[in-house]
């Protein structure tokens, strides 16, 4: 089961010097691009030489890029405007990270492994960390949050593909599939905090499909 992508848009907004901004990768490199409809022609490298980047995020409050890289089997993090501040801070138990979310309210990080099979969190320096869910997991992947309502959300490519809510504090009680039917490879979600809609694409049925998850 594969897919590529010639760009993994992360669908990140960034705000600087009054412009907005999307961050993005190729797998080998991460880039800005402004989203200004003059200016959205052109992109500059942030970050190159990477092995095989699925996933990354922003911490605005630092102005810091986490991202996942599959090809290291680790997770790092980096200034945006300081390149020699690039630095791995995951680096163990890791096989293929295949999500990752920051919650800039808590302070945390968050990401999914779909080999270990786990979604864990730990502090914004790698530290602390914790595995939050590991049972009636298969292939678990994009990862999204809502801190102001301490929620998460994550796709599942398995057998039984799905998307699944539950707390951010890890409550196994919590947890509910919200979307079970009609999907195949569902990836790349990202929420819509003004209308609660959690929005994701399907890498198989080739579809773009949206939820209001504050029902479910």
């Amino acid at each position: 089961m594969g897919c590529s992508y010639f760009l993994l848009l992360l669908l990140l907004a960034v705000y600087a010097s009054g412009l907005t901004q999307l961050l993005f990768s190729n797998r080998k490199e991460i880039r800005l691009l402004d989203a200004e409809p003059r200016r959205r022609n052109s992109s500059r490298i942030i970050i190159k030489d990477l092995e095989d980047v699925n996933f990354l995020d922003f911490y605005y409050d630092e102005q810091l890029i986490y991202w996942a890289d599959v090809g290291l089997e680790e997770i790092r993090y980096m200034n945006i405007n300081d390149p020699k501040s690039n630095k791995s801070i995951i680096s163990t138990g890791l096989i293929s990270p295949d999500g990752l979310a920051v919650d800039w309210m808590g302070k945390k990080l968050y990401w999914s492994d779909s080999e270990t099979n786990r979604i864990e969190v730990s502090n914004l320096d790698g530290s602390y960390r914790k595995v939050l869910f590991w049972s009636n997991l298969d292939q678990p992947r994009s990862i999204a949050l809502v801190p102001t309502d301490g929620w998460m959300f994550w796709t599942d490519w398995g057998e039984s593909p799905k998307i699944e809510k539950a707390s951010m504090n890890g409550d196994q009680h919590s947890r509910v599939a919200i979307v079970t039917h009609g999907i195949s490879w569902p990836n790349g979600i990202a929420i819509d905090y003004d209308t609660k809609r959690l929005y994701w694409t399907d890498a198989k049925e080739k579809y773009i499909a949206s939820v209001d998850f504050k029902r479910k």
